[in-house]
């Protein structure tokens, strides 16, 4: 289903799934034609990559980066446990193995992402960590 056509639901699960696959065309496809301009995503401020993140152009960079398999820090083996939602809001539960920077040890976490949209486009992607402590804990090397 082109990007265009997919309700929220569906691309929240499809853009998952391009992250999970390291696939950056569709994830740039997918923020140029879905992302408004000034779409953000907001993480824990606890953590050390927390806060919020402003405009299409930079989530792009950092979406790209995030799928990048050979990232010596980050998220890896994500997975969309589930998504459920309708219309303007749409909440994913994603699992991944966190690896800090520096450490050879990932440290299993999950989340839960809300992503909110307008007139079909995201607006914005909050989330919520299960064990942000987890992840901020220094790991060894």
């Amino acid at each position: 289903m082109p990007e265009a056509a997919a309700n929220p639901r569906q691309l929240v699960t499809d853009f998952y799934t391009a992250l999970a696959a390291a696939d950056t065309e569709t994830i740039v496809r997918t923020v140029e034609s879905r992302f408004a301009e000034n779409a953000a995503i907001e993480w824990p401020p606890s953590l050390p990559h927390g806060g919020r993140v402003e405009g299409a152009r930079r989530l792009r960079a950092v979406f790209v980066a995030s799928a990048n398999p050979d990232s010596p820090a980050g998220a890896k083996n994500l997975r969309l446990v589930s998504a459920i939602g309708e219309g303007d809001e749409v909440v994913a539960w994603i699992t991944f193995d966190w690896l800090q920077p520096g450490s050879a040890a990932p440290v299993a976490n999950q989340a839960l992402e809300l992503w909110r949209f307008s007139d079909g486009m995201v607006q914005e992607i909050r989330a919520f960590y299960w064990d942000s402590d987890a992840i901020s804990a220094p790991q060894p090397a």
